[in-house]
């Protein structure tokens, strides 16, 4: 395969490259181990994780503020401010137990009152918060005493307790909600291990040790801070200089350097991160299965994988990554190009077609539209590409455009679920109302018996409902192939190998609040 023995060639004369940075010494015990600087690649734009949607500002604000419930390494569901919780029959009531005596960074205590704050900020839709939709089904929020609230929702939604537990469904402090109003972005003040110190937007932010924290012997370490810095091979040099001790979101082409380097190790877990290959299904050509099969056939994912992400990733084996609650595997479509191209024929496109292709114009996207343009070309369709700025992308996509009107034949996308469960995930990509521009549903695909079953997996608390009615809508998603599953890649980071408690999330996001040294 030409295409991908000259992407092969490229990736390993950068490895080369960036291998010649292994000379160097490793880190001194005479390092004063009271702080950790953290290099991560993208900027902070705000420090109200309920009015954004990027993964770098709910990472950093993570050991600043806390959440009701959290997520353990494997997205699964752990106390943190509630030690308790339970749900009515039906999933519109939930009732949560609060740990005792906690205080925020400005001492006033964390209670069921401070509770109803923050959820009643997050369901009042007039704030035009970004993440105002996340609690925009929730009724009231009752405080039953100083340490239990009661959540009720104007319909059930058995997800409520993994939307609760997204890393941006955090408890700000009342007091800082008053005083700084619609700046509190700029004044975080939470529950975590760490208090706010300093910020420079676009440069760094600092966060230091809070002395009354509530978990016992935590923090471990007195200062945080975070730099932006978007370039990896910058990235690198600062954590083999020891100018940073912790790398966020590692480039697949840096593995091998920092593996190689005495002193250094990588992190690497399974994302929940889902690529893919939308088909616009209001095309003519993609309305007939034959085809939309044939590009599953004729796309190397094995190949994909090495290609775009150095094999730091897997093939789907479902619409769900498997860290996703309430997974359920089916069978992988194989590379079958002959098969592929019977398809094609019998569709009555043996000759082909064209199509656009959309993407982002990052490195990462641009390599995803070359490699489907190389593989696609292999049954005569004639794709032509486009890496799109972001900005341009957003409006492209995400603009008043009417569905019949979008002119993209694939659009390539990533989809997270940052709750960790099924519904976050089926509901936004592949539901009907999931339809661009209104979620993520980028191939304008709508299947009744789907819609059905994303419903009825909302519709009850009760967790063998949800997980047949889950397990249901993958099976017949799969079945439909709206889209080309394309890989799940892995979150990675790279570190000092003497640093513990801090590591990457399958969500994208990073964890730091038990940071410490060996």
């Amino acid at each position: 395969m030409k295409f991908l023995n000259s992407l092969t060639r490229w990736a390993a004369a950068a490895g080369l490259a960036l291998g010649l940075a292994t000379a160097v010494a490793p880190p001194t015990a005479a390092y004063a181990q009271t702080s950790v600087k953290i290099a991560m690649d993208s900027t902070l734009d705000t420090l109200d994780p309920h009015d954004s949607t990027a993964n770098a500002v709910a990472s950093a604000s993570s050991g600043m503020m806390e959440r009701l419930i959290g997520f353990d390494k494997d997205m699964k569901l752990v106390p943190m401010l509630a030690e308790s919780w339970e749900a009515n029959d039906d999933a519109t009531e939930f009732t949560f137990h609060l740990r005792h005596g906690v205080v925020f960074h400005d001492e006033t205590p964390f209670n069921a009152e401070a509770v109803k704050v923050n959820i009643d900020r997050l369901a009042d839709q007039s704030n035009n918060l970004k993440r105002n939709s996340m609690m925009s089904i929730v009724k009231s929020t009752d405080v039953i005493d100083e340490y239990t609230v009661k959540i009720t929702l104007s319909e059930p939604f058995g997800a409520m307790l993994a939307t609760l537990a997204h890393p941006s469904i955090v408890m700000h402090s009342p007091k800082s909600l008053e005083e700084y109003g619609k700046d509190v972005g700029k004044h975080p003040v939470g529950t975590g291990p760490f208090k706010f110190k300093k910020w420079v937007p676009g440069e760094y932010l600092t966060v230091e040790k809070f002395d009354h924290y509530w978990k016992p012997d935590y923090p471990k370490v007195d200062e945080v801070t975070f730099y932006t810095v978007k370039e990896a091979a910058t990235s690198l040099s600062m954590l083999l200089s020891d100018e940073v001790q912790f790398i966020y979101n590692l480039s697949g082409e840096l593995v091998q350097t920092i593996e190689n380097t005495d002193g250094y190790e990588v992190q690497e877990v399974p994302g929940i991160t889902v690529w893919t290959a939308s088909m616009n299904l209001l095309h003519k050509e993609f309305q007939d299965p034959r085809v939309r099969e044939a590009f599953n056939l004729a796309i190397d994912k094995d190949a994909f994988v090495q290609v775009v992400y150095s094999g730091h990733a897997q093939v789907p084996d479902s619409p769900l990554a498997s860290k996703t609650a309430f997974y359920s595997a089916q069978t992988p479509y194989p590379t079958d190009l002959e098969k592929a191209r019977e398809l094609m024929k019998e569709a009555g496109y043996e000759d082909g077609f064209e199509i656009e292709a959309w993407a982002r114009n990052t490195s990462t996207e641009t390599r995803m539209l070359q490699f489907l343009q190389q593989q696609l070309s292999q049954i005569n369709v004639k794709v032509k590409i486009f890496p799109l700025e972001a900005a341009t992308r957003t409006e492209k996509v995400f603009g008043n455009i009417a569905p019949e009107d979008q002119e993209f034949g694939i659009l390539i996308g990533g989809w997270s679920p940052s709750t960790g469960d099924a519904d976050w995930h089926l509901r936004p990509v592949y539901s009907t109302e999931g339809w661009i521009p209104k979620i993520y549903n980028m191939s304008f695909y709508s299947n009744e018996k789907v819609d059905a079953d994303i419903a009825k997996g909302l519709s009850s608390a009760d967790d063998e409902v949800r997980g047949e009615a889950y397990a249901d809508a993958q099976k017949q998603i799969w079945a439909d192939m709206p889209v080309v599953w394309l890989a799940v890649d892995n979150k990675m980071a790279g570190q000092r190998s003497d640093l513990t408690g801090i590591y990457p999330m399958p969500d994208g996001t990073m964890a730091y609040a038990e940071a410490a040294y060996q």
